[in-house]
């Protein structure tokens, strides 16, 4: 798409020559950046910042393009280039939002840096791509308009520290200063958003309307903007410490970005090995089993699924994805909440799936009758999944670049994706009542792709496999029954 588009405006010199010195520096600009997505070859779009750029590229860049051609002179290869358009799936506005969204994600999750970021930095890997103070600008007014102002200041600061003077600089500088005054104010700087505003009405090219709202603050700030002296803006709040309260989200990204892990001490009970009781076939070929947490049991299978199977999975899906959805009021809609791509398929599909549900029922001895139809989901670059409770088996059928993992923030435990691998959990309690403290969530992609297969397995006609306790386990914890058990043993002994 990217290559057509240029060859449309190349073609398009000869009359416009009024116009050409801008028109051949955007397209200079564009041909150097599809050059270096061909040379990287598909792992270009593995990085969250290429992604952006190319969504940028062929969104709000072909926009003033096409207005720039919107003359008389230029209406037949505008013509020509709105068919094209019009004939291919080109990204829209939203989808460029998505884009910038998908990184503010991954910086607040992660903890990462802006000045990392526009680099092309992720997370200590770079990817060799730079963001001009264009792009740091379109990020940070973003991040404001979402409410994030601790990101929108650092993306402000990156873009003032990557001006390199002339037209450019004189045009992004007012828009740079306004947006820190913003951001400034939701952070209750107010000392450094009065010399933020006077740096701004001092700048030849800022308007009249700067000085009156100028004027406007200070009388409504009053003392408060001369007595407050100007604090440093931390670009991410302060981990807490241990024992203070935290936010859902603060906690799944804490636990995400490995802030939040078990001590070797709470992780010495924790064991390996091979199991074999659950099937008499498991003697010839045990299943390798890795204890992540005992009480509820989080349990990752390894080596658990060929790449053959993988192969008829992946040909099952194929043009089958669609976009994620979560039940709100009834019904199922759109949220950022989960940004993936998934589809449903039934095990009579294919004997393969038949003989994955054999595998599952043997990993985790029980019944697979009334289990959900297959589940296949792709997560790309910061796709995620909010916290949410369910409990089933999840094999994973990729390799992943970067981030990816499964938090569990109450376990203070991350599962880290591992291709072959297959991960299972109880949600409930054998009672039936649900296991808050499985509460989980799919931590953003970095750089690359997660493919997963989800197995949600129901409670029904699972009596003879897990029974229910003589006591309602949900009100226990797993250390407590031992402790009951212990007693109830010494007072059989004494009788």
């Amino acid at each position: 798409m990217s290559r057509k588009c240029c060859c449309i405006c190349k073609n398009s010199y000869p009359i416009i020559r009024g116009k050409l010195d801008f028109l051949k520096a955007r397209l200079r600009e564009f041909e150097n950046e599809r050059n270096e997505a061909r040379e990287w070859g598909p792992s270009y779009f593995e990085s969250p910042i290429n992604k952006y750029l190319l969504n940028k590229r062929l969104t709000v860049d072909w926009e003033r393009v096409e207005n720039l051609m919107a003359a008389s002179t230029g209406e037949k290869p505008l013509t020509r280039l709105g068919k094209f358009r019009n004939r291919e799936t080109m990204p829209d506005k939203k989808e460029l939002d998505g884009a910038i969204d998908g990184i503010l994600r991954l910086q607040y999750v992660y903890r990462l840096k802006a000045k990392d970021l526009a680099r092309g930095i992720l997370d200590g890997v770079d990817y060799s791509t730079q963001l001009s103070a264009d792009h740091c600008v379109d990020i940070a007014r973003l991040a404001l308009r979402d409410q994030h102002p601790r990101l929108a200041h650092s993306w402000l600061i990156e873009a003032n520290d990557r001006l390199t003077g002339g037209e450019k600089e004189e045009q992004l500088k007012p828009q740079i200063l306004a947006l820190l005054v913003q951001a400034k104010k939701e952070l209750e700087d107010f000392r450094g958003m009065k010399d933020t505003y006077q740096e701004l009405i001092g700048i030849q090219s800022a308007s009249e309307e700067h000085a009156k709202n100028y004027e406007t603050l200070l009388n409504a700030l009053g003392e408060k903007a001369l007595l407050n002296e100007s604090k440093p803006i931390l670009e991410h709040a302060p981990i807490p410490e241990d024992g203070e309260q935290v936010g859902e989200f603060q906690a799944y990204s804490l636990t995400c970005s490995g802030h939040w892990q078990l001590t070797p001490k709470e992780q010495r009970h924790l064991r390996c090995g091979y199991v074999t009781e659950t099937h008499p076939f498991l003697w010839i070929a045990p299943l390798k089993a890795e204890e992540l947490f005992q009480d509820p049991l989080l349990v990752l299978y390894h080596d658990v699924i060929y790449q053959s199977e993988i192969d008829v999975i992946r040909k099952l899906t194929k043009n089958r994805l669609m976009r994620a959805t979560i039940t709100s009021h009834n019904e199922s809609v759109v949220s950022n909440v989960r940004t993936s791509q998934f589809t449903f398929i039934p095990v009579t599909a294919h004997k393969v799936l038949s003989t994955i549900d054999q595998r599952v029922a043997d990993m985790t001895n029980l019944n697979m009758k009334y289990a959900e139809d297959h589940q296949f989901a792709n997560y790309g670059i910061g796709g995620h999944y909010g916290q949410h409770m369910d409990w089933f088996y999840q094999t994973t059928l990729s390799d992943v670049a970067q981030g990816g993992g499964t938090a569990f923030p109450q376990l203070r435990t991350l599962l880290k994706p591992k291709k072959y691998a297959a991960a299972f959990w109880h949600n409930l309690h054998a009672s039936g009542v649900g296991d808050v403290r499985t509460q989980h969530g799919a931590c953003p992609i970095i750089a690359g792709s997660k493919w997963v297969q989800n197995r949600w397995i129901r409670e029904i006609d699972q009596s003879d496999r897990r029974p229910c306790e003589l006591w309602d386990d949900s009100l226990a914890t797993y250390a407590q029954i031992l402790e009951l058990n212990k007693q109830n043993e010494a007072i059989a002994a004494s009788r």
